[in-house]
């Protein structure tokens, strides 16, 4: 007898299924009015952009609420104490990008201070938390001593300062994002979290290799700086929480998904610290390499401390956890394969030049050559 398959799936996947055709569908649809409203009615489309940046962030702030709330109900929370903190930081989060859209429209020349006031408070928020549990949590039933709650602590704020130190020395300083820079970031960590849900392998504990989710995020890096590519990150990694919304501390919570996530976008590091200027493809390698390095240890801290995940019959905790963490590197394997094709492309180089000009220094030498040629042309004409 015939089942249909989409009945045995459970409201959250259900809700899940159809939001990702509908975001799909919505998104085309989006596309082809722009297209069609830029070419017949261009005094209309002026106002489109910011109708469609309004309509698209209430869009997804909606379904982002109702896929949590229906998978919180479907798992339940057994630790509020555990559940609270986190949530109030969303909602914090929330409430800083809500309020750095109303400034951006209202009076964008305070956009930047309403930007680090934001950061500051998030900041402050997720330190508080990091305090918190140092010295009032017991875990998940993992038996830690107090040795193994300091390192817990020790090794996440170092690779939390490694990434902080890699975007402060090799970042380089770049204009605040605009609507346009806004749009690519929106882009791009929508475009990573569709193709999240693409899978090859999934482990049981947590853990997949996609269909190269993470080049968007490494192209964002690479067009914007690494400073704001780990921004991008942080925010993708809050999403894969809410696909998913488990965890057992709130240091896991923390190392999982904003640092492991956050991580990657260090992706364009070699761009802006100006090596290997000749060799695109070499630079997104490198940079992606680079990323996938502090997402697995970030895994692995997770892995060893807070599950103290092990097997037994064959391994500890320690040795567990490197192992079970290594699909990271199959997960970004397939990205950087996927970037190199792309990179290796003079049309795609072109094309990513094209759409971070006036805010990083990207043209290409075939470009620049054109430029030049063009100046010289101007100049002659005048001469004449």
């Amino acid at each position: 007898m015939f089942t249909d398959p989409f009945e045995i799936l459970s409201a959250f996947e259900k809700a899940a299924t159809v939001a990702l055709y509908l975001t799909v569908a919505l998104a085309v649809i989006g596309a082809v009015i722009g297209i069609l409203l830029k070419k017949f009615r261009p005094e209309t489309y002026r106002t489109f952009p910011k109708s469609a940046t309004a309509f698209a962030a209430g869009y997804a702030i909606g379904l982002i609420v109702l896929l949590m709330v229906l998978k919180l109900s479907e798992d339940g929370i057994s630790d509020m104490k555990t559940f609270i903190p986190i949530v109030v930081i969303l909602a914090v989060m929330l409430a800083m990008v809500v309020a750095a859209l109303a400034v951006a429209v209202i009076k964008p020349s305070a956009s930047p201070l309403v930007a680090k006031i934001s950061v500051a408070v998030v900041g402050v928020g997720i330190l508080a938390l990091f305090i918190g549990t140092m010295f009032d949590y017991s875990g998940a039933g993992v038996e830690r001593t107090v040795g193994d709650e300091v390192q817990l602590y020790v090794y996440t704020a170092l690779i939390i300062a490694a990434i902080v130190l890699i975007a402060v020395f090799c970042g380089k300083k770049t204009k605040p994002l605009d609507s346009k820079g806004i749009v690519y970031a929106a882009l791009c960590i929508a475009m990573s979290f569709v193709l999240s849900y693409i899978r090859f392998l999934q482990l049981p504990q947590g853990g997949s290799i996609t269909l190269a989710s993470l080049l968007p995020l490494m192209v964002f890096s690479y067009m914007y700086g690494i400073r704001k590519g780990v921004m991008a990150g942080v925010i993708y990694g809050f999403l894969q929480f809410i696909q998913a919304p488990w965890f057992t501390h709130p240091v896991q919570f923390l190392l999982d998904y904003p640092i492991a996530f956050g991580a990657i976008g260090v992706a364009g590091m070699f761009k802006d610290m100006k090596l290997f200027e000749k060799y695109p493809v070499v630079q997104i390698l490198l940079g992606g390499i680079a990323g996938v390095i502090l997402r697995y240890f970030a895994h692995v801290v997770s892995g060893i401390f807070v599950f103290g995940s092990g097997d037994p019959e064959n391994y500890g905790a320690v040795a567990w956890s490197f192992l079970y963490n290594s699909f990271a590197f199959g997960d970004m394997a397939i990205a950087l394969a996927a970037g190199c094709a792309l990179f290796a492309s003079k049309n795609f180089l072109r094309m990513l030049n094209s759409a971070a000009a006036g805010r990083r220094n990207l043209p290409s030498d075939n470009e620049a050559s054109s430029a030049d040629t063009t100046v010289s042309a101007s100049e002659e004409e005048v001469k004449n």
